[in-house]
């Protein structure tokens, strides 16, 4: 995708010509289609706007056109669906320009919440930040300050703007560089101290199942019964944000247990500590109390299906609303512990929430993934770049290989070995709740695809070490390297997913 003028691209009448125009211009490979009241609040703004811009400009179509340079139209975030109307980034990132389209009048609270929450994801790359919304119905334009103010503004303002000299030069493409996951996305466990200063914002989805969720609650107190509500989705979509945000609102007045199938890290402790009215439990060290008004349960599928009938039991029996978060793991064949939970769960669930999408995994290392499981699994147009597919012929080569990698910053998840012995260095508890910008994960001769194309592995517990490779390679945010270890018919088949 590269930067657009705006003049040009508002010129289409809208429909199917103004979404070509917009592919025509940016480049992009595939035609997103966009609607007519897209296309005619930008042409509003646009008419709006190029008056007061010929005038600063003495009317040379040369000077006052080409303030309209430079923007991206519709740019989207990758990791989370986050979308900008129109976003333009000076030459060295240091100053931004984001205006949001309404077509038709809306509360202007919900205007500044959009704002607050753009300057939120763009102030990762700096804080020199000019927000506006322009709303094509009243022919209106606003204007979010640095300190949270916003006012009325003015066309002769935002043209004011635009003839910047730090916007002469501007960001011409490749605007992806510039929005890591590791700036935008936080992960509680791995990241305590951003989530208790609420240096977070959920997504629509998450917004939407946190406002189901606690209203589902409110009525049960009213009517005295018990909810039993199922959180699904899959790596990254944002469970175990949606659950500790729950616990610090359900807190503010009564006490809340947080139960995790895995293993509780620093960070769960430090928001522990800090949440007087929260208490973590990991589920193998539980013991059922009735003085908590919530239960909260995060990786419940991971927990054994005797113990989550126990819980589900305990919760129905007093009457104590429940959320319980997991990742289905379809992807992994077999009947094993989890399947049994997850069956459990649903027998008792009352309500069904499941999430769409992801926001925290690399979505081309997701389309991979789901590849690698089941080579059956081929979603189109995916660009693998961020991905090394390695081969060695010995245990030799794959420490160089190990060593070169480590030094640019990857994380090794190791599997337990062919004799089912784990790396004393590593607790595999730790990968639930935690992200790594990079990973690397060795597949040895024991990996092989059946005759269904599922990955399978020989020898003892292989559902756990599946399991295992599911969430190494779950936990990635940018890159991920495969390193395949004399294992030559796997690695064709596994290169193969890359081409096609």
């Amino acid at each position: 995708m590269r930067a657009m003028n705006l003049y040009l691209l508002s010129r289409a009448a809208g429909g199917e010509g103004f979404s070509r125009l917009a592919q025509e211009l940016d480049g992009s490979a595939y035609c997103k289609e966009y609607s007519r009241h897209e296309a005619l609040s930008l042409r509003c703004l646009i008419d709006a706007l190029s008056p007061v811009l010929k005038e600063k400009a003495e009317g040379a179509p040369a000077v006052w056109i080409s303030l309209l340079d430079g923007f991206y139209f519709s740019y989207t975030i990758a990791h989370i669906s986050k979308e900008f109307d129109l976003l333009k980034l000076s030459a060295d990132g240091g100053s931004i320009l984001n205006i949001e389209l309404k077509s038709e009048e809306i509360e202007e609270g919900r205007i500044r919440r959009q704002l607050e929450q753009n300057r939120y994801y763009l102030s990762h790359i700096s804080h020199t930040i000019y927000s506006y919304t322009y709303v094509m119905e009243l022919n209106r334009l606003y204007f979010l300050s640095g300190k949270g103010y916003m006012r009325e503004s003015s066309m002769e303002e935002l043209a004011e703007v635009l003839m910047k000299p730090c916007f002469t030069e501007y960001v011409r493409e490749n605007l992806d560089r510039y929005f890591r996951a590791s700036d935008y996305l936080i992960s509680p466990a791995a990241t305590p101290e951003k989530f208790l200063q609420g240096n977070y914002f959920l997504t629509n989805q998450q917004t939407e199942f946190r406002r189901a969720i606690l209203e589902n609650f409110e009525k049960s107190g009213e009517s005295g019964s018990s909810p039993v509500i199922t959180v699904i989705g899959t790596a990254g979509t944002g469970k175990t944000l949606l659950l500790m945000d729950l616990a610090m609102v359900l807190s503010r007045k009564k006490n809340v247990l947080f139960i995790h199938g895995g293993t509780l890290g620093e960070g769960h402790r430090l928001i522990d500590e800090r949440l007087k009215k929260v208490t973590f439990c990991a589920a193998d060290e539980l013991v059922l109390q009735d003085w908590f008004s919530y239960f909260l349960v995060d990786e419940a599928n991971r927990i054994p299906p005797d113990s989550i009938t126990e819980i589900l039991l305990f919760v129905r029996e007093r009457r104590i609303p429940c959320v319980l978060a997991y990742d289905a793991h379809r992807l992994l064949s077999g009947d094993d512990s989890m399947t049994r939970t997850e069956s459990a769960i649903q027998r008792y669930s009352t309500l069904n929430l499941t999430f769409s999408g992801n926001i925290r995994i690399n979505r081309n290392v997701f389309a991979f993934l789901c590849s690698l499981f089941h080579l059956k699994e081929r979603p189109g147009h995916t660009d693998y770049h961020c991905i090394d597919v390695l081969y060695a012929g010995n245990y030799a080569e794959v420490n160089e290989i190990v060593r070169f990698y480590r030094e640019q910053g990857y994380k090794k998840i190791p599997l337990p070995d062919e004799r089912g012995q784990a790396d004393p260095d590593f607790d595999p508890g730790e990968l639930v709740g935690m992200e790594y910008d990079s990973t690397l994960i060795i597949l040895d001769p024991r990996f092989y695809y059946n005759e269904d194309a599922f990955l399978c592995v020989g020898g003892e517990n292989a559902d756990y070490i599946l399991s295992l490779l599911y969430e190494g390679i779950s936990r990635t945010r940018e890159r991920l390297c495969l390193i395949i270890l004399e294992n030559e018919e796997l690695f064709c088949q596994v290169l193969s997913i890359r081409h096609g």
